[in-house]
């Protein structure tokens, strides 16, 4: 449902390169919620800013899901 998603494991790489369980990460454009859903996954807590209740929306199904990479 967003045109710019990018893979889920691109996330979880960078977020497991750059920061640790526990801390937080930003999202200042959070989109589709990849970026949430993998910190979530990783065990890291999070922060999602977006503008679009559409997105808001698609990022909240995702985070709903247990689903893993």
């Amino acid at each position: 449902g967003h045109p710019a998603t990018f893979p889920e494991q691109l996330a979880a790489d960078h977020i497991r390169s750059w920061s640790n369980e526990g801390d937080i990460v930003l999202d200042c454009m959070a989109g589709s919620g990849t970026v949430l859903k993998a910190a979530r996954i990783l065990g890291r807590k999070y922060i999602g800013i977006e503008i679009s209740q559409t997105y808001v929306d698609i990022i909240n199904e995702r985070l709903s899901q247990q689903t893993l990479f």
